[in-house]
């Protein structure tokens, strides 16, 4: 059953982390990493302690709403925010996005809405000033807060999802597309000739966004198997028209990957269910790859994501080749 509030306090977490955390602290702070260090380092340490459990704190939805709150009380202070506030921000995101990616195990019809909202949302707030955006982080942390205490009442699966496990590769390969999403989209952010947030653009970027999500969740079992490959060729593509400085071609494939791998990476995650390993996951695809991506793009080294999309389309491809000599063998036999 469809349940609003979950819906909305998923696009409000995700609003925040987009258009607070990720791009309006960054430009807030002038892309200077020592300045703003604590954000990270919170943020790993809040998503490896995430299992822990301290007095009242023994339940997902109560550290929801305790970390949702600390999250709520730092957005006050936005955007004069210094390495102490910072720091407890990055322990408040650290812990409550495993959490969020637990909760909403089986909800993939809310979250694609919920990424929707996200992405529609983010793409005609992205050029309002980061330093103006004071208001927006507490009305979302106050939304999601608000949210949060009605997270217990969410109606049971009528069919149980099972559990499962993540292979290395698997886990490789987020954190890639976490890597290539933040090198390309920080260094289109800052590009002077091709960037097509601050074009007229953007209705198409808005589009796309949703056209990948729905593609996303059609397509989330027809084609489970082939979701990787998919994704490395869309960067590949996505790259290769940066390069070529095709702007309109790259406003409809960029969005659409967005949306599309993300809209995978969730319902990958949100099948398991050790909270300590979604925390170790996050550490790596999020703050790790994702904080790489955004050095990457700093210092001039956009060129690096080129490297990586090679090493995944090369695996891919034998993997692809791989299964269908199996297939083969076993129709032989």
């Amino acid at each position: 059953m469809f349940n609003v509030l979950f819906t909305l306090f998923v696009a409000s977490e995700f609003c925040y982390y987009l258009l607070i955390a990720q791009t309006g602290i960054i430009e807030v702070f002038h892309s200077d990493v020592q300045t703003f260090f604590t954000l990270p380092l919170g943020g790993v340490l809040g998503s490896v302690l995430v299992y822990r459990s301290w007095g009242w704190l023994n339940t997902d939805q109560r550290k929801i709403i305790f970390f949702v709150g600390i999250q709520a009380l730092c957005s006050f202070f936005y955007p004069s925010l210094n390495l102490a506030v910072l720091a407890l921000l990055g322990v408040s995101l650290g812990m409550s996005a495993p959490l969020l990616i637990k909760v909403s195990k089986g909800r993939m019809g809310e979250i694609a809405i919920a990424l929707a909202l996200t992405y529609a949302l983010a793409t005609a707030l992205f050029t309002y000033a980061p330093i103006l955006r004071g208001n927006l982080a507490i009305a979302l942390s106050v939304t999601a807060f608000t949210c949060s205490f009605f997270l217990h009442r969410l109606p049971p699966h009528r069919v149980e999802i099972a559990s499962e496990r993540l292979s290395l590769y698997a886990v490789a390969s987020m954190a890639i597309w976490a890597y290539l999403d933040a090198n390309l989209f920080e260094t289109l952010s800052r590009s002077l000739d091709i960037a097509i947030w601050r074009e007229p653009t953007w209705h198409i970027i808005w589009v796309f966004h949703l056209i990948g999500m729905g593609a996303a969740y059609l397509l989330r079992d027809f084609y489970k198997e082939q979701h990787s490959f998919i994704i490395a060729f869309l960067f590949a593509t996505s790259y290769a028209l940066y390069a070529a400085r095709e702007a309109l071609l790259l406003s409809m494939v960029y969005p659409f990957v967005i949306s599309y791998y993300n809209f995978v990476i969730l319902k990958r995650l949100s099948k398991l269910d050790d909270l300590r390993l979604l925390g170790i996951i996050m550490v790596f695809t999020g703050w790790i790859a994702g904080g790489g991506g955004l050095m990457s793009a700093l210092f001039g080294y956009t060129y690096v994501g080129v490297l990586f999309i090679c090493v995944l389309l090369c695996a891919e491809m034998y993997g692809f080749i791989y299964q269908i000599s199996q297939k083969r063998i076993n129709n032989v036999h």
